[in-house]
């Protein structure tokens, strides 16, 4: 989950910035278009307007205390917010959620193909040292055969994904 996470930091960034980008812009144009109604006082400023909107907006803390002064003020004013809603709290959080469960579901995917190698090569060691006949750390043909007629060996390597008869058919090409 860490590695996921560490993972995922720059697309997780990219989003976050874009959510950031998104909310200066409209805290823009709720302070210019609030700035002669009532609900300037909601709206006083660039950094006031971005604040509400992020808690108010984007988080959809108490959104009743942002929707009903809008919507005295005109539709014009309630379709801004709700456009916001869309861009900043359904589509950039959902984003930002689709993210972080695909890079994550990556990472354990690598993460469970690298302990799935280390056991197929701590499998193929253990035939190694058990067909090697000689010591010489290398298997020769004769000794190769005698593995695969081993069951315990032919088990192994059919757990593994390995399909012994054809690896004995085709032990000519191998060595």
């Amino acid at each position: 989950l860490i590695k996921g996470m560490m993972a995922a930091m720059r697309s997780v960034f990219f989003t976050l910035a874009l959510l950031i980008l998104i909310i200066y812009v409209f805290g823009i144009a709720f302070t210019q278009l609030c700035s002669d109604a009532q609900c300037g006082n909601m709206f006083s400023g660039v950094l006031a307007s971005m604040h509400l909107l992020l808690l108010n907006g984007a988080l959809m803390d108490s959104l009743i205390d942002v929707i009903e002064p809008l919507q005295k003020e005109g539709i014009f004013f309630l379709l801004v917010f709700y456009l916001f809603l869309l861009l900043a709290a359904l589509t950039i959080m959902n984003m930002l959620i689709g993210v972080i469960c695909e890079v994550v579901s990556a990472v354990a995917a690598t993460e469970r193909e690298s302990m799935t190698l280390a056991d197929v090569r701590e499998k193929i060691q253990e035939l190694m040292s058990q067909g090697d006949a000689d010591g010489d750390n290398m298997i020769s043909k004769a000794e190769f055969l005698d593995l695969l007629a081993n069951k315990k060996a032919a088990a192994i390597l059919h757990g593994v994904g390995v399909d012994v008869v054809s690896l004995v058919d085709f032990a000519n090409y191998i060595f």
